[in-house]
């Protein structure tokens, strides 16, 4: 039977890949104060008539999305960073799922490198969200957020609920790496 650690850590690496793939998808990194637009990694969306209590429409930049279409180097950069830590933790679930069901001998083994994997997904994460609001101070920020928008000052903008997320997820994939380590450890170890 596997370990309590190997589940509890099993679970909190699915969840945390789960949320941050979420977060990179979602629009709403940062919101203009009167919720008018709204601006991801990957997509934004804005108000059609917002005197009218108009309906929300929500694409990727520039129609579909490419990299290049993404407003800001910034953005792009955090884009690439934050997208490619999301696939690092998605594997690192993959494999600490896959150590459950894999003898012991070899169990010690996926544990070490699904939590290296995992290491390298949190650095890369908190390099993503660290770059992200060096792209407020573009142009494309400037114009829907006000002149007053910098990097790292937001102007008429407001921090989201996504960008919140994925810190939230990021920080609580700081664990992962830490549990890989003591997955072997049984409950008479942990109870006595």
């Amino acid at each position: 039977m596997p370990s309590p650690v190997l589940l509890l850590w099993s679970l909190l690496s699915t969840v945390v890949a789960g949320t941050c793939t979420f977060t990179f998808l979602q629009p709403f990194w940062f919101v203009h104060h009167d919720l008018t637009h709204a601006f991801g990694l990957v997509a934004y969306c804005y108000v059609v008539n917002p005197s009218a209590q108009g309906k929300e429409t929500c694409s990727a930049y520039g129609g579909t999305f490419r990299l290049g279409h993404v407003p800001s180097g910034a953005w792009q950069a955090a884009c690439v960073l934050y997208g490619a830590g999301c696939a690092l933790a998605c594997l690192g679930a993959l494999l600490s799922l896959g150590s459950a069901c894999i003898p012991g001998y070899c169990r010690r083994k996926v544990t070490r490198v699904a939590g290296y994997v995992q290491t390298v997904s949190v650095l890369i994460m908190i390099a993503g969200l660290l770059i992200f609001p060096l792209g407020l101070g573009s142009k494309f920020s400037r114009h829907y957020c006000g002149d007053g928008a910098a990097a790292y000052h937001s102007g008429h903008c407001l921090i989201g609920w996504s960008y919140m997320l994925g810190i939230m997820g990021t920080a609580l994939s700081i664990f992962c790496p830490f549990l890989s380590q003591f997955t072997d450890m049984k409950a008479a170890d942990i109870f006595n």
